[in-house]
C-alpha cells in the first residue's frame, strides 16, 4: 500500500502515517520520523488537501512570534513545498487530552468497591473505572494546570491561541508523566488581528461572541478552556442539561453537534447558582469533581454576566493558580482509588473510608511575622511524596515540576530526600536546630517544623508538617 510523502522547503521527505487529529482546518499526521508531525490544510467539505500554498507564508511568520521562554507550543518548523502545511515536533509518547481522558488507560487493578456497582449500576461502574484508569482527578488537574500556564504565557505575549479544545492539548500517555504541549497553532496571532476574523472554534468549545462572528480574543480562549476543563473533570459538557435536552426534543433536524447548539444559545450552565433551569442529573454526579473554589471560577465565566461581558471571565493566570491550589489539596483514597479534595477532611466522600494524610503548611518569615504561603495535602503512602517547590516560592508557571524535597512516613519516622539545592534546610529537634541534607530520617510522631532558607536572598520559610 502506497503512503503519502510530503517534501518540505529544505528538500526533506516526510511520510504520513497515523492520523493524530483532524478538524475544520486540517489534519495532523504522525510520520515515520520520531517526534515529527505533519499538519496539512484541507477543504472541510471534501477533505482534499489544499494545493494552494499561500498560507505557508503565514506559518513561517508564526515561527517568529514573540513567545515567552518555556512556552510548550508546537510551532511550525518547516513549511511544505507543494501543499499547504508544515512540520512540527511533539514528544512521541503524547496524546490529546480527549484521547487520554476518554480511554480506559492502563491496566486496571482489582477494585472491590467498583465490583459492587457491576450488577446494580453497570454504566456507572464503567465510567468510574475509566476515570480512575485514565489518571483520576489528580492527573486531570495537573494537565489542565500546565495547559493554563501555556495559554497564560501566550496571552502575556499579546497573542491569542483561538482554538482551545481537548483535541489540541496533549499530555504524556504514561500515567507517571505529565508533560503538556499545545499543538495546532495555525491561528496564533495578535489580538488586534484575531478579533477581526469570523471566529475559529472547535464544535462545542466556542464562546458566545465567537458563534456571533465577532472574532477571537484572549477572553474567548479562557471561555473555551473553561468548557474543556469542566467537560474533562466531570465527563459532562457544562451546557448540556435539562433545558437543552428539552429544546433538542423540539428540534426536527439539527445540522450541528448538540454541544454547538447548547453553546450558541443563551442557556444557563448546569451548575448556575442563579438559574437551575439547565441542571443535569444524568451520569456521574458532577459536583463531586469540582470543588467550591473551582465552582466559583466556573460561575464567573459561565454565568449570564460572564457570557455577556467577556471581561468578567476568569483569566488564564487565575485558572493556572486555582488549579495548582486544588491539585495540591487532592487525595487519592486507598480503598476505592477515587481522588477527592481533602483539605478539610480525611474521609473519602465516595466510599466513606478514612485515609491517613500528610499536611504541609508553609509560611514566610518577614520581620518575625509569619505570612501564609501555601498549603499541601496528600495521602500517606509507601512511596515518596513530592513536595512541590511552590510551598517555598509560591506559584510560578516555570517551576511547576520542581520539588522542594520528597518525603515519606515510616511508622513514627519521616524520611526526607532530594532536597532543593537552592535552599538550606534545618529541623527543630529536642530544642535544637539541626541542619539536614542528603537523605535524613527524623522521629516525627506529632509532626515537625522545617526551616528553609533561600541561598539567594536569605528569605526564611517555615514548613509545618503534620499527619
Amino acid at each position: 500500500m502506497s503512503k503519502d510523502v510530503y517534501v518540505d522547503t529544505y528538500g526533506r521527505s516526510h511520510v504520513a502515517s497515523k492520523v493524530l487529529s483532524s478538524g475544520g482546518q486540517g489534519i495532523v499526521y504522525r510520520t515515520e520520523e520520531p517526534n515529527t508531525l505533519l499538519k496539512l490544510e484541507w477543504d472541510p467539505l471534501t477533505q482534499e488537501i489544499k494545493k494552494d500554498t499561500t498560507n505557508n507564508t503565514k506559518f513561517d511568520e508564526i515561527r517568529i512570534l514573540p513567545l515567552l521562554e518555556k512556552t510548550n507550543l508546537t510551532l511550525p518548523q518547516t513549511t511544505l513545498r507543494d501543499v499547504a502545511g508544515y512540520t512540527m515536533k511533539l514528544l512521541d509518547d503524547m496524546k490529546s487530552f480527549e484521547e487520554v481522558f476518554s480511554s480506559e488507560g492502563n491496566e486496571f487493578p482489582d477494585n472491590p468497591w467498583l465490583d459492587d456497582f457491576r450488577e446494580s449500576c453497570p454504566d456507572i461502574e464503567k465510567q468510574l473505572k475509566q476515570y480512575i484508569s485514565s489518571g483520576g482527578l489528580r492527573k486531570r488537574l495537573n494537565a489542565y494546570m500546565k495547559s493554563a500556564c501555556v495559554l497564560a504565557k501566550i496571552h502575556a505575549s499579546g497573542l491569542v491561541y483561538c482554538d482551545v479544545s481537548d483535541k489540541n492539548m496533549f499530555v504524556s500517555s504514561d500515567s507517571n508523566k505529565a508533560n503538556v504541549w499545545l499543538i495546532d497553532c495555525d491561528n496564533l496571532d495578535y489580538m488586534k488581528n484575531t478579533a477581526k476574523n469570523s471566529g475559529w472554534r472547535t464544535p462545542g468549545f466556542g464562546a458566545p461572541e465567537v458563534y456571533q462572528g465577532k472574532g477571537n480574543t484572549m477572553y474567548s480562549d479562557v471561555y473555551s478552556f473553561a468548557i474543556a476543563l469542566f467537560w474533562t473533570l466531570t465527563t459532562k459538557h457544562p451546557f448540556i442539561g435539562a433545558a437543552v435536552e428539552d429544546a433538542l426534543n423540539e428540534e426536527d433536524f439539527l445540522d450541528d453537534p448538540e454541544e454547538d447548539f447548547a453553546c450558541s444559545r443563551d442557556f444557563a450552565w448546569i451548575s448556575d447558582r442563579q438559574d437551575d433551569s439547565n441542571d443535569s442529573d444524568i451520569g456521574l454526579p458532577h459536583r463531586m469533581f469540582i470543588s467550591e473554589a473551582l465552582t466559583n471560577y466556573f460561575q464567573v465565566t459561565f454565568s449570564k454576566e460572564g457570557r455577556k461581558n467577556r471581561q468578567k471571565r476568569t483569566t488564564m493566570p487565575e485558572w493556572a493558580y486555582i488549579l495548582a491550589k486544588e491539585l495540591d489539596h487532592t487525595v487519592r483514597c486507598g480503598h476505592c482509588q477515587m481522588d477527592y479534595y481533602g483539605s478539610d477532611h480525611s474521609t473519602c466522600p465516595w466510599c466513606d473510608s478514612e485515609n491517613q494524610l500528610i499536611r504541609v503548611k508553609s509560611k514566610k518569615v518577614i520581620d518575625n511575622h509569619h505570612v501564609k504561603q501555601w498549603d499541601f495535602v496528600h495521602e500517606q503512602q509507601n512511596a515518596y511524596v513530592d513536595i512541590p517547590l511552590r510551598l517555598l516560592e509560591g506559584f510560578c508557571c516555570d517551576h511547576m515540576d520542581e520539588n522542594a524535597f520528597r518525603l515519606r512516613y515510616v511508622g513514627d519516622e519521616v524520611e526526607i530526600i532530594d532536597m532543593s539545592n537552592q535552599y538550606d534546610f534545618s529541623v527543630i529537634s529536642e530544642g535544637h536546630e539541626k541542619l539536614i541534607y542528603g537523605s535524613t530520617k527524623i522521629v516525627a510522631k506529632n509532626g515537625l517544623v522545617i526551616h528553609a532558607v533561600c541561598k539567594k536572598n536569605n528569605l526564611c520559610i517555615l514548613l509545618e508538617i503534620g499527619v
